[in-house]
């Protein structure tokens, strides 16, 4: 009878404290008991209040006994609103309620009791402490060190060495990290007393007796030259700092090392020099945006990993092959890559949207380099419409759908193309210019290729970049001549588009999900050139009588390269393309009386990379 009255007394007591922290648990001195975990966040987060507002107490002896105090504020003054010392109240009020209501039914039985009635359970907060806070110790204290010093070198000239040997001299030093762990305890238990800042007495381990002693080495040192540090990036360019003889002398210490002294370099010079590396280098992770409207993504900034230079790791490779100069009779290595660290975006593309398009699958680049005003005008039309594009699963792209109509409504302009023999203007011309850059993207992408036309003529925007040869072109022409490639990846895939007017280049990149597969192609090659043949005059009456337009001749050719994709079953699919682009010889058009109309001419769909408009009796 006895035993079920405990058990149910017991059993009242846990139902009376539900939701509730069981009495007998504490934080230090501070009883949590009773409390809800609102009441017990709310309580943690005045404390945090009183810590902000009042900052942190210390206090230290100084040299004559006297007890000095010293207060440092905690709240960050600099214009951010960090925080250098925090309790987490969360963490803490969810812990505080699990208190007795974990383990076997046993514990959840006993614990609530044995707290109350025997031991109590005591918590201790989590305390976050930034790293600024003990900058703020080191400068509200700094009058009550006396900066000790090892002996050292200062140089005043490399060749022909000269130097002068600094003495030793000891000093009281305060042990920071002492002082942030004993900051660190106070607060993990809501103490809110004066904290002591101890100090001690910092003996030189470096004697001008040691310096001199390895200065005849001083030669030798120098004797090995500059320093050098590089760094590569991900598109394969190198940046590179050089660190003279002149400047590195700054940063010698003398150091013990394996029972003898060597010269090595100062670790916080050598940062100070690194910092301003990095302030260089570092670049922020980009996270990614992405948003659809009516089957178009209307804003798209795909994410990008930031990268931070290593300071520690940079310093801790710089004077190790500094060190073997210490050693080494012969040659030692002079130059050092700068260690950095990756720095992912916090949204990723694959976090940004819903359509799995999460990668780069391939890109394609073009010049336009020397095109004219209207030519550059229509590309940048052409490559605001086709940024962003959306392609379905199994959806044939096709260009003139997505960059067209090439029409003035759609924003294009006039550019001379040549029809025949003729030279007139053209609403959208330079259109060839984004179907060739297409077509190198979707080539790179492993991307099967349905409707592909080379052009007539071989024109010189269209090179290759590697061997200048003519091949891997694309031309289109509304309605019938298009390039197009199928989407056969079950996934949705993107274009990006990008103009660069300084470097005159197109960049298309495609983003999708990748499947395993693989593509590219050869640099193309020439199997013949055909001679242009003799120039001729043609006249119209479309120019004033005596005006001249004229085309510089062209080049025939035969070309060829193969577009290799593996699928991604493994299955290699080589198709080889075979371009041939028909003779011109330079043409002139010549203004005469008018002459009856002739019937027009089927259009070849080709763009002129250079109409120069001359005099009669220029031959330009």
């Amino acid at each position: 009878m006895l035993s079920f009255l405990v058990v149910g007394a017991a059993y009242a007591y846990t139902i009376s404290y539900k939701n509730k922290v069981y009495p007998g648990v504490a934080v230090g001195d501070y009883p949590l008991g009773g409390m809800t975990r609102a009441e017990v966040r709310d309580f943690i987060e005045r404390f945090n209040d009183r810590v902000a507002s009042e900052g942190l107490s210390y206090y230290l002896n100084d040299s004559g006994g006297q007890r000095a105090n010293i207060n440092v504020a905690v709240v960050a003054d600099d214009g951010y609103s960090v925080d250098l010392a925090q309790l987490g109240s969360e963490a803490l009020s969810g812990e505080a309620l699990r208190a007795g209501r974990e383990g076997s039914w046993w514990k959840r039985f006993t614990n609530p009791l044995r707290f109350r009635f025997g031991s109590p359970y005591r918590l201790n907060a989590n305390v976050r402490l930034e790293t600024q806070l003990a900058e703020r110790l080191r400068q509200a204290s700094a009058a009550f060190e006396d900066a000790p010093r090892n002996a050292g070198l200062s140089v005043a000239s490399v060749d022909p060495p000269q130097y002068s040997i600094i003495p030793e001299r000891p000093g009281i030093v305060i042990e920071y990290d002492a002082v942030v762990d004993r900051t660190r305890a106070h607060l993990a238990v809501l103490d809110f007393s004066p904290i002591e800042i101890t100090r001690r007495s910092f003996e030189p381990t470096v004697t001008a007796a040691n310096v001199s002693d390895i200065a005849p080495r001083l030669l030798k040192v120098f004797e090995y030259g500059d320093l050098q540090l590089s760094y590569v990036d991900a598109s394969g360019v190198r940046r590179d700092w050089n660190v003279s003889s002149s400047l590195y002398a700054n940063w010698l210490e003398a150091r013990k090392e394996a029972e003898q002294f060597v010269f090595a370099l100062n670790e916080q010079k050598v940062k100070e020099f690194l910092n301003q590396v990095k302030g260089e280098l570092d670049t922020q992770p980009q996270d990614a945006r992405f948003a659809v409207e009516n089957d178009r993504v209307k804003e798209f900034i795909a994410s990008r990993s930031g990268i931070s230079v290593n300071i520690d790791k940079t310093y801790q490779d710089l004077d190790a092959i500094f060190r073997e100069r210490n050693y080494n009779p012969g040659e030692v290595n002079r130059t050092v890559s700068i260690a950095v660290d990756v720095v992912e975006p916090t949204i990723k593309m694959g976090d940004a949207n819903e359509l799995g398009i999460i990668e780069v699958l391939g890109v394609g680049t073009s010049t336009f380099r020397d095109s004219h005003t209207n030519r550059i005008k229509n590309i940048a039309n052409a490559v605001r419409r086709l940024n962003g594009v959306l392609i379905k699963p199994g959806e044939d792209f096709s260009t003139n759908k997505f960059a067209g109509s090439y029409t003035s409504q759609n924003g294009f302009l006039p550019e001379m193309v040549i029809k025949g023999d003729r030279i007139i203007p053209e609403i959208g011309g330079g259109m060839c210019q984004i179907g060739t850059t297409l077509f190198r993207m979707a080539m790179n992408a492993g991307m099967p290729i349905t409707q592909r036309q080379n052009h007539s003529l071989v024109v010189s925007y269209y090179a290759d970049p590697a061997n200048g040869n003519p091949g891997t072109d694309a031309t289109v022409y509304e309605p019938s001549v298009d390039f197009k490639f199928n989407n056969d990846t079950g996934n949705y895939i993107l274009i990006q588009t990008k103009i660069d007017y300084k470097k005159q280049m197109l960049t298309f990149t495609m983003w999708g999900k990748s499947d395993g597969r693989q593509g590219w192609y050869s640099h193309p090659t020439v199997d013949r050139w055909i001679p242009a043949g003799k120039p001729k005059e043609i006249t119209t009456d479309s120019l004033r009588p005596g005006q001249r337009k004229c085309q510089n001749a062209f080049r025939g050719a035969v070309a060829r390269f193969t577009y290799t994709r593996v699928t991604p079953q493994g299955e290699r699919i080589e198709r080889e393309f075979v371009s041939r682009y028909r003779p011109l010889p330079r043409i002139c058009m010549v203004g005469a009386e008018p002459t009856p109309t002739t019937p027009p001419e089927r259009a070849t769909s080709i763009e002129l990379p250079a109409v120069i408009e001359t005099p009669l009796a220029s031959s330009t």
